[in-house]
């Protein structure tokens, strides 16, 4: 069985698709099964170069399936790819992101040693590596073992958010100025582009299964089961993260770049159906 299942939901990138496959690539955990679901008009396996990268993959243990479907919203899409993976450990990956190799080893490592419901690496985008942001730098640190904890919208640690904007968590990370291939778990109040989740734990609060609730275009589906997951397993995030966004236009949201609905709106009935277990 593969150490980590790699699922990319993709939609009309080919090109920061190749950037990211290469950091998938390069990892130094190899045992990998990678899968791609593409919607839209681009099919992800048509770019010779992606087929490319991913024979690289294959080459070095791991294995990639393809997958083309009609777009049904990125819920639907995560929902699908998690029934996809066959490891114990996820990481949901987004198409516009690039992994430096110690990425997933050091993920799967704290995932492994927290027994938390997921740990994340947020991306720098390094066009705003100029732009320091000393008020948005805040982090907390885990000092001892990740625990469970509530995280209320716009309640106490909501505000956390903003460590993920822009450059900051890169900006931290060179602050802190740790020795090689040392890193520190942080508290978030959600994390996104580069995720690994415990299985069994997000399938315990229903995974992506509610993406039936929502309309084609929304938002913010992995922060419900992040939250959900905190108040039963714990989460953190891992700095330095050593990934990098692409900083390309979002393509989850309508052609006019609007949503229809925010998952977060979701919440309290779904922590109401998973409060009485865990």
């Amino acid at each position: 069985m593969a150490a980590v299942s790699v699922l990319i939901p993709t939609y009309e990138r080919p090109e920061s698709l190749v950037m990211t496959l290469s950091g998938v690539a390069s990892q130094t955990v190899t045992n990998l099964q990678v899968v791609i679901s593409s919607q839209g008009s681009h099919r992800a396996e048509a770019s010779p170069v992606a087929q490319t990268v991913a024979r690289v993959i294959e080459a070095r243990g791991g294995s990639v399936e393809w997958h083309h479907r009609e777009p049904r919203g990125i819920a639907e899409q995560r929902h699908f790819l998690l029934n996809r993976a066959e490891a114990d450990y996820a990481l949901f990956l987004d198409d516009d992101i690039f992994m430096e190799p110690f990425v997933v080893e050091q993920l799967l490592s704290v995932l492994k040693t927290e027994d938390c419901g997921f740990a994340g690496a947020f991306p720098a985008g390094l066009t705003f590596v100029d732009d320091v942001r000393p008020d948005q730098q805040h982090i907390e640190l885990w000092e001892g073992p990740v625990q469970p904890e509530v995280v209320e919208v716009e309640g106490t640690g909501w505000e956390r958010w903003h460590l993920h904007r822009a450059a900051n968590l890169y900006h931290v990370s060179q602050n802190l100025d740790l020795p090689p291939g040392e890193f520190l778990r942080y508290k978030v109040a959600w994390i996104g582009s580069c995720v690994l989740y415990d299985r069994k734990k997000l399938l315990e609060v229903g995974g992506f299964s509610f993406w039936k609730e929502l309309s084609r275009y929304h938002k913010a589906e992995d922060v419900v089961v992040q939250n959900l997951l905190m108040r039963h397993f714990g989460g953190c995030g891992v700095v330095p993260s050593g990934t990098y966004h692409a900083e390309i236009e979002t393509t989850t949201f309508s052609p006019e770049g609007t949503v229809e609905a925010d998952a977060v709106d979701l919440l309290p009935r779904l922590v109401e159906r998973y409060a009485g277990w865990g």
